[in-house]
């Protein structure tokens, strides 16, 4: 399994923390990463916090990390390359 950069497996989930200037830039990062989520009808969860935000991706109901996670991590890269 390759993991997209920036992601590291931690407690059997992959995961990823990213830093903002504050909270207002971390909350315009989760409604973009909702969006995404949407589109791939696969959910992180996500934890929101001043100037943080950690997504942790995991399928349920495989009981592991799977494809849709690896490619959700690899959109929301893209979405702070952009």
């Amino acid at each position: 399994m390759d993991i997209p950069t920036g992601w590291a497996i931690v407690e059997h989930r992959l995961m990823r923390e990213f830093e903002f200037t504050d909270f207002s830039a971390a909350k315009a990062f989760v409604d973009e990463i909702s969006m995404l989520s949407e589109d791939a009808n696969h959910h992180p969860e996500i934890h929101l916090g001043w100037g943080y935000v950690v997504i942790e991706l995991y399928t349920h109901d495989k009981n592991q990390i799977t494809e849709k996670d690896l490619a959700l991590a690899l959109r929301i890269n893209q979405t702070m390359e952009a």
